[in-house]
């Protein structure tokens, strides 16, 4: 028992010191990693007028496929989410297996440990929203590049009225066909995304309360470890519906979705 105490100590500091890591790369790294293939934009500053006259273009070529200009920044918004969908699995098993040790602590241990536990199961949880928002993006990065599109720029304020006129006035223009089918297939990756998360989460909700339910009163801390771990799996389980129903929303009507994607 002596010996296993310090053993699980350098393995929470090993985590802890590899989750701090896997945040910095996230924040960092993307940028970093694409600096030399894509150097036009790390000033992210810049992108939103880019893109509103990359729209512009795309919108008078009269055809599906996107013009140069507007092409490369797609590939960069690709690569840059697909970098974050794998930095924010590793941290998922990185935060998942951190919790897993603090909770086993936690049952000997004092309060701190429990909170610790918590937090890192929280983060876990927040990791998987995070993967779950980047496969989206990855999977129609143009639709994901269309918040940036602002009035202030000319070109942006353009854009975004062809695309109102487009939708509003049920124009069948290649261009804007192509975006709806982008948005159609942003949503439906969050669709099913989240039913993944669900049916996992929900299924280790359920695992936790019933162990909950079974383990003797008197054992406190295995009960507030799985009433903890049931009422946030719960909690993450409401979320993920909720953003499924949102996505099945958009799906439905792609047209409302594409003119909230572009602030209308």
């Amino acid at each position: 028992m002596s010996k296993s105490v310090p053993r699980d100590r350098w393995w929470i500091v090993l985590l802890a010191c590899a989750g701090a890591l896997l945040v910095a790369a996230f924040v960092l790294g993307p940028a970093a990693l694409l600096r030399g293939s894509y150097p036009q934009f790390q000033d992210q500053s810049a992108m939103g007028p880019l893109l509103g006259r990359g729209l512009v273009e795309y919108w008078g070529s009269g055809v599906r496929t996107f013009p140069p200009g507007l092409a490369e920044m797609v590939d960069y918004w690709f690569a840059w989410h697909a970098i974050k969908i794998v930095i924010s699995v590793l941290l998922t098993v990185v935060l998942g297996l951190l919790a897993a040790t603090l909770w086993r602590r936690s049952l000997t241990a004092g309060l701190g440990h429990v909170i610790a536990a918590t937090s890192a199961t929280v983060l876990s949880l927040l990791s998987v929203f995070v993967a779950v928002i980047n496969i989206q993006s990855t999977v129609a990065p143009v639709v994901a590049l269309l918040p940036m599109l602002s009035d202030d720029d000319a070109d942006g304020k353009t854009a975004q009225s062809l695309i109102e006129s487009g939708v509003r006035s049920g124009d069948t223009r290649p261009p804007l066909l192509e975006l709806l089918t982008q948005v159609e297939h942003y949503n439906w990756a969050v669709v099913v995304a989240t039913a993944v998360v669900i049916a996992v989460v929900a299924t280790g909700t359920v695992i936790a309360f019933r162990r909950y339910v079974k383990t003797d009163s008197e054992d406190r801390p295995h009960r507030r470890m799985f009433a903890t771990l049931g009422s946030l799996g719960a909690l993450m389980t409401i979320g993920m519906a909720l953003l499924f129903i949102a996505a099945v929303v958009a799906v439905v009507d792609p047209r409302e979705a594409l003119l909230g994607s572009v602030g209308l």
